[in-house]
């Protein structure tokens, strides 16, 4: 099965300009005999010439084979579990099944230790043998062959293993070679392709246990092994730090590249792993961000996936709209000439035009308030600048993370027809050029004269 799922996702969906965010990555494993179950035939040579030190460590290889599956598989209690199952083939003249296929452990490491060494080799009644205990299985079909000899007795095993592999059968083999002549080659002639991952042989008996290992390890593996993670993010951000993971190993190659190294995931069940790093927005402008730049993952099961692409909203300017005027609603009774209306402070208007005014102030430094000065001119015919409106605005302190621009909006400035200066009486007759000047200055500053105004006393 291998992995099942990745994902990257964001702590928060916006930030301020030069805020900071965690990303979580995640990958999700399962072994691959957890929903692909498998029938193994255990195929073991108890024949004269495994009496002994061979044969013990032989017994204690294959019930550590037994357990390996069994967790491999999500079994509990003496069970192998989702499936999978395990019989017992023993040979030396002749071969029997000493289990037929089961998930019950204890019953298949009674048989293993009943083994007793004694007789001739006879690897063709083995091969045959497991394929009875095969039957017509559509399971996946294993069969590990364990021999320290050469054939003895019966035909040529060579056709038999041929037309089991023809069965979709595959075969793995264990030789304990260099004490009975035990040839490397005929183990090869036996097993499925690619034939250098179907064969262990070991010169001694020690190493038994550690082949039978090994050969769990490879038919019942985790779910993924020697994965990499390689995370390169966006340029318009920086990863400041990482939370060491709980599994794997995690480690910063630069500010934009980090890599995620997990040695082994879903050893017995699914599992996921999760790797979460802190990014800083850097580059000063906004919108909508990928933080992605690529992220590629391998592993030792060749798995294809793809992390998603998550994008974050940064806001990099404050919006300030001053208030328009309140409205008053008048109502006017039928035949009513005349209403009398108290609107407070009047605006005084005439004809003529509105001039709407926008700006930006740059590198405004948070938590400090500032004072504009808007100063609007008309240019006459004859080159002078006649006055027509002033207006001072105090901008609120924003409370980003560091200095950043701030956009202003919609000032207006109601500037009625003078008819002695266009010359006309009757409407707005002719072109107006006005001029917009802007003045800024910060209100709230840290420095004090010898304590004579305290810090942050506004004035």
């Amino acid at each position: 099965m291998g992995i099942t799922h990745v994902d990257k996702i964001l702590s928060e969906e916006r930030i301020d300009c030069d805020g900071i965010l965690n990303v979580t990555l995640s990958v999700t494993a399962q072994p691959d005999v957890v929903n692909n179950p498998v029938d193994i035939a255990l195929v073991l040579d108890r024949s004269g010439s495994m009496t002994g030190t061979p044969m013990m460590h032989l017994k204690a290889g294959a019930k550590e084979f037994i357990d390996i599956v069994m967790k491999r598989t999500g079994g509990r209690m003496g069970r192998l579990a989702n499936g999978n199952r395990i019989g017992i083939v023993s040979f030396a003249g002749t071969a029997s099944i000493d289990v037929p296929l089961t998930e019950d452990v204890e019953v298949l490491k009674q048989a293993v230790d009943a083994l007793q060494a004694q007789g001739n080799t006879n690897h063709a009644d083995a091969f045959t043998q497991a394929g009875t205990l095969f039957g017509a299985t559509m399971r996946k079909k294993v069969l590990v062959i364990f021999t320290d000899g050469e054939t003895t007795v019966g035909p040529d095993p060579a056709p038999i293993a041929a037309a089991l592999r023809d069965d979709d059968v595959e075969i793995y083999c264990i030789g304990l070679v260099g004490r009975t002549g035990l040839n490397e080659e005929t183990l090869r002639s036996w097993a499925s392709e690619p034939v250098d991952e179907h064969v262990i042989t070991t010169p001694n008996e020690e190493e038994l246990e550690r082949a039978f290992h090994d050969l769990a390890d490879t038919i019942a593996g985790p779910g993924a092994t020697n994965i990499h993670i390689e995370d390169i993010i966006s340029t318009e951000f920086a990863i400041i730090g990482f939370e060491p993971p709980l599994i794997g190993e995690a480690e910063l190659e630069s500010s934009q590249i980090i890599h995620w190294y997990i040695s082994e995931l879903a050893d017995s069940e699914e599992e996921t792993a999760e790797l979460i790093f802190t990014v800083r927005h850097m580059s000063g402008s906004g919108g909508h961000i990928e933080v992605n730049d690529s992220i590629q993952l391998t592993d030792d099961e060749g798995s294809v996936v793809e992390f998603p692409s998550p994008f974050v909203t940064v806001d990099c300017g404050s919006i300030i709209v001053p208030e328009c005027p309140e409205p008053i609603d008048v109502h006017a009774d039928p035949c009513q000439d005349s209403i009398f209306v108290d609107a407070g402070d009047i605006i005084m208007t005439d004809l003529g035009r509105i001039l709407q005014v926008d700006f930006v102030l740059h590198d405004i430094c948070p938590h400090r308030r500032t004072s504009v000065g808007i100063i609007v001119t008309e240019l006459m015919d004859d080159g002078i600048e006649a006055s027509r409106g002033f207006k001072v605005l105090t901008i609120p302190a924003h409370t980003g993370s560091g200095c950043r621009d701030v956009h202003v909006m919609c000032v207006p400035f109601v500037l009625p027809e003078d008819p002695d200066a266009c010359g006309c009486n009757n409407g707005m007759c002719t072109g107006r050029t006005f001029r917009v000047r802007i003045i800024a200055h910060p209100m709230d500053y840290t420095w004090n004269c010898c304590g004579t105004i305290p810090v942050g006393r506004k004035v």
